[in-house]
This record gives C-alpha cells, sequence and structure tokens, in this order.
C-alpha cells in the first residue's frame, strides 16, 4: 500500500499547516472521511486483519496509515504499509536503536521519530533524519515540551509532532506541524472548534 505520492501529500499538507495524525488504539473504523486526518498511526498490538483493512480503506482515501509499538517497522514492512513511528524515547542509544528499527521498514516509507523530551536527543535524532521528530506530551509538563517544541523548529528543519498521552493535555498553540491524537481527544477538539466557529 506505500506510494511515495502518498509520502508527498503528507509532507505538503503538513508544510501548510498542522495537521492530525489520528492514533487507533482499538478496533475502530471511524474518522477515515475526515478531511483534518491526513495519517492514521495504529498500534502494533491490534489485530493483524483489522489494520490490514483499516489500510485498504485509508488507501482507498489517499490517506496514509502507520504503525507504533513494538516492532513496527518491521511489520509495517510485511503488511506493506506507508511506514512506522519509531519510539527510542526509554533508549541508551537512540541513534543506533533507530537506525537499527529504519533499516526494516520498506524502502520509502515514512518514519517518525519519538525523542526523549531533551534538546540533545532531539537533536542527535534529527541528524538521522526521519520525517519528522515526536515528542511526548502530558500535561504535568506541557510548558516545558512547548518551549522544547519552539526551540526545536526555530534550528531544524525535520518537521516536528507532539503525541498528546493524556486527554487532558491543551494542544493549542503548539507551534509543530503534526498533532498525534487519539480518538478520544480528536472528538474533544473537534467539538470545541465546532463551538468557536
Amino acid at each position: 500500500m506505500h506510494n511515495t505520492t502518498l509520502t508527498l501529500i503528507f509532507k505538503l499538507q503538513t508544510l501548510i499547516m498542522p495537521k492530525f495524525i489520528l492514533y487507533i488504539n482499538a478496533v475502530s473504523p471511524l474518522f477515515l472521511a475526515d478531511s483534518d486526518v491526513v495519517c492514521f498511526l495504529l498500534d502494533t498490538y491490534l489485530p493483524e486483519e483489522f489494520i490490514t483493512q483499516f489500510a485498504a480503506r485509508a488507501a482507498g482515501q489517499n490517506k496514509i496509515v502507520l504503525l507504533n509499538g513494538e516492532k513496527s517497522a518491521a511489520l509495517s514492512a510485511r503488511l506493506k504499509l506507508d511506514g512506522a513511528v519509531i519510539d527510542v524515547s526509554s533508549s541508551e542509544n537512540p541513534v543506533r536503536d533507530f537506525e537499527h528499527q529504519r533499516k526494516l521498514c520498506a524502502k520509502g516509507a515514512v518514519v517518525g521519530a519519538i525523542s526523549r523530551n531533551r534538546r540533545h536527543e532531539a537533536m542527535l535524532l534529527s541528524e538521522c533524519e526521519p520525517d519528522f521528530v515526536i515528542f511526548k506530551i502530558w500535561s504535568a509538563g506541557e510548558e516545558g515540551t512547548r518551549r522544547l517544541v519552539k526551540w526545536y523548529n526555530d534550528l531544524f528543519l525535520i518537521q516536528s509532532a507532539v503525541f498528546c498521552q493524556e486527554d487532558s493535555v491543551n494542544v493549542e498553540g503548539y507551534e509543530t506541524d503534526i498533532v498525534i491524537l487519539n480518538e478520544n481527544l480528536y472528538k474533544i477538539f473537534v467539538a470545541k472548534k465546532a463551538r468557536l466557529d
């Protein structure tokens, strides 16, 4: 299902304005028609049959499907998905571990890297040239992550993303290319936006 055109669409759309990646961690076919969601991030513990069916439907709408979780790189290549998010945020050697996992991805795959919320690790991962670097956000450290993302975007051309870890996180005002939301947080965000419009 991987298609270089999808990669190009993803990159162009995220350069124009922040886009959403919707994180799917339960069997759910919802949100496929939502125009604000150009990319889905499915968890590797979901049943392979669901992942395959979801990806086929998403491809029919020119949407990207990435995998997140244990062995996401190898599984995305085997299932012929668009790519993977590689979490090296708890790694002692994030560059080595990221490069090892990226080699398992299909050629031309979209690859994101989850970094520790530290400048040094973000710099190291950016040198590996992933498609985007991801920072996890929790409500307790929101302001620190907000400053980190701003610093990162001021220095690097690699796209940035924030990955919400709690429903109480406030994603408004982040200077980022991509926001990764779970289904519940996305529903809250859309409802809030609808009230403001």
